[in-house]
């Protein structure tokens, strides 16, 4: 699974990779989700340039080459 995440005119996304295979239930899954998405998000509000822009957030399960060609990601934690 991997989440992206997208700011308002910015001409890229960023991306981070959540192996699926470690969760017993749905709502560890998105605990975790929303774990990432929070501290994605400290990390833009920590950015001056991105301040009072909005970001969107996409959880897909697409892999990380056809998420790179459709979004246009280039910089991955993974």
């Amino acid at each position: 699974m991997v989440i992206v995440a997208c700011v308002v005119g910015e001409p890229t996304c960023l991306s981070t990779h959540i192996s699926e295979m470690s969760f017993v239930s749905n709502e560890a899954c998105e605990a975790r989700i929303d774990d990432i998405v929070g501290a994605m998000t400290k990390d833009f509000a920590k950015r001056l340039e991105l301040k009072g822009r909005q970001v969107s957030y996409d959880v897909s399960c697409m892999n990380r080459v056809q998420l790179a060609q459709k979004f246009g990601i280039t910089q991955s934690d993974t």
